[in-house]
């Protein structure tokens, strides 16, 4: 009874390893469509810019591809991170798997060496007339049905031993697989990082010669008058999303159906009670555009401003002001890379002019946590920030702490 629930045990952990090295490989088939369209992406930016004169490539259109370039780069660095950690926990479950199976063969090996021994000590018994020299009948019936007991016995270790080296074989096939997949990951990591590097500096120049140029500057600034409106429908978007996702949500409870991933906002901390008491997204710089209406008087424009701009003299890593799940990460002409994360109570956080992002849509971050560094513009380094509760936008400087 003991070693029948050994093995149901035994078979129990094969099939659960299976379901989950297959749930494991779905997500990571998921994360390489994504790598290729994301690689499609940034191909077709490269091919915009290669169709360009030297004279077109001094544009703000040719840097708004440089920094969506950028953008889909940093997206790109972090699937593979979050896919070669899939792999790592992978590899893990399979060194593990490897190793209950190695133990599993050397106790089946114990178990027929008993046997053999056995076997060989007796074996000048006459089975025949082993049985027959029994002192009766009942004694006859007991001795039969030990022969039969370890003739059945060898045969299922015998058994046993042909299905866990098997088992084992493919396990150890699967985990050279996997570490070759991890080694190309890191190297496809590793390649990209110099890409990013290079684009930067390409940046740096070019960005050089356009702040020489007041109409670069100027149709910077129009761009983010756009920008704005942008971000409100992208808000409006993400509400509806969350709205249309608890009905399904509710409707498939009812049905007993699957549900779909849906995020736990009202677990998050209580993003109202943080009012006047916020940590800055940045932890050096100066409000140079507040909330509402600005006018600029060099070029004579207003623009309204949905949340503030911080000048940061420094590439300072931009931080979440509050726990929260990132819900989307953008680009926007005028604002470059956006982060939105979507806090408890339908209120949202939206941090532009990012660059270097760290975070990937649907993570769980908790205030403070870095999610990239302030991207520099015409302008400087310049963060825009934004805080909504549903469709209403919100003045940071009545949330942010006083410095």
């Amino acid at each position: 009874m003991h070693r029948l629930l050994n093995y149901k045990i035994f078979l129990l952990l094969i099939l659960t390893f299976n379901l989950t090295f297959s749930q494991v490989k779905d997500s990571i088939n998921v994360k390489n469509r994504e790598l290729l369209r994301i690689k499609e992406e940034i191909s077709k930016l490269e091919n915009e810019l290669k169709s360009k004169s030297q004279k077109e490539k001094e544009s703000l259109q040719t840097l708004e591809i440089i920094n969506r370039k950028n953008l889909l780069i940093s997206k790109l660095i972090n699937n593979l991170i979050a896919e070669e950690n899939e792999k790592e926990k992978l590899i893990a479950k399979v060194e593990s798997n490897s190793q209950f199976i190695e133990e599993k063969i050397k106790n089946l090996k114990d178990e027929y060496s008993r046997y053999v021994i056995w076997l060989y000590k007796n074996q000048g018994i006459n089975f025949w007339k082993f049985i027959f020299d029994a002192d009766s009948f009942n004694q006859m019936i007991v001795r039969y049905q030990f022969f039969k007991y370890i003739s059945n016995k060898n045969k299922n270790i015998l058994d046993k031993l042909t299905l866990n080296k098997i088992q084992l074989s493919k396990l150890k096939d699967t985990l050279e697989t996997e570490r070759k997949e991890k080694e190309s990951l890191a190297n496809q990591k590793l390649k990209e990082k110099k890409e990013l590097e290079r684009i930067e500096k390409e940046k740096k120049e070019l960005l050089n010669v356009l702040k020489r140029d007041k109409k670069m500057i100027a149709n910077e600034i129009s761009a983010k008058r756009q920008a704005e409106i942008v971000i409100k429908n992208l808000i409006a978007k993400l509400i509806e999303q969350d709205r249309k996702l608890k009905i399904k949500n509710f409707e498939r409870k009812n049905n007993n159906k699957k549900l779909p991933q849906l995020f736990d906002y009202s677990s998050l901390e209580n993003f109202a009670e943080l009012r006047g008491r916020l940590g800055w997204p940045i932890r050096e710089g100066k409000i140079i555009r507040p909330f509402g209406e600005n006018k600029n008087e060099k070029l004579n424009t207003i623009t309204l401003n949905y949340g503030i701009d911080i000048s940061s003299p420094t590439n300072s890593n931009v931080f979440s002001v509050a726990e929260g799940i990132v819900s989307a990460i953008d680009w926007i002409p005028g604002y470059g890379s956006i982060i939105i994360i979507t806090h408890r109570d339908d209120f949202r956080t939206v941090y532009g002019h990012v660059n270097n992002i760290t975070v990937k849509e649907g993570d769980k971050i908790k205030a403070g946590s870095i999610l990239g560094q302030i991207n520099e513009s015409l302008e400087g380094k310049i963060l825009h920030f934004e805080i909504w509760n549903e469709r209403n936008y919100q003045n940071p400087e009545l949330w942010l702490a006083k410095k």
